[in-house]
């Protein structure tokens, strides 16, 4: 393994935090997209997606394991208070352009985390439906079965 300066890791510990910005944007607009497919029913796109949102979800967790490691090696707790305080000795211009980059970021995971909520509520009604369906059939309702 090659030894990195401290300046190193953190210069890489910010460039993760721009892919995973990155990283959310995409899985906002897959998610966004997601719920159209569930509405529509379309399972061969869904089955398609579900590879992309797999891959975006494993690449923020590489990330957040790596960012974990680093604030750690950097002798400060894996947090937002961690990642403040690491970056607390730099002027005033960068700190506030990290601090705009960490809460653009807190702000895209969490409305990455709303849009799948929603869309497990979508699939969820649509499961109800089709029990619903199910349940009456098998009751003798009467509409299918003579």
């Amino acid at each position: 393994m090659i030894m990195q300066t401290a300046g190193q890791r953190m210069t890489a510990l910010l460039q993760d935090m721009v892919q995973d910005r990155q990283r959310y944007i995409s899985l906002k607009n897959l998610l966004e997209e997601q719920r159209t497919l569930l509405l529509e029913r379309d399972s061969e796109q869904l089955e398609k997606m579900s590879k992309q949102l797999l891959e975006i979800y494993n690449l923020l967790s590489e990330s957040a394991e790596r960012r974990t490691s680093t604030l750690l090696s950097l002798g400060v707790t894996a947090s937002v208070e961690g990642l403040n305080k690491l970056f607390s000795h730099l002027d005033e211009d960068k700190k506030d352009k990290i601090s705009v980059l960490l809460q653009d970021i807190q702000h895209q995971a969490k409305t990455c985390q709303l849009l799948n909520e929603r869309n497990g509520m979508v699939l969820q009604m649509q499961a109800d439906i089709i029990a619903n369906l199910v349940n009456n059939s098998e009751a003798g309702s009467g509409i299918y079965h003579p």
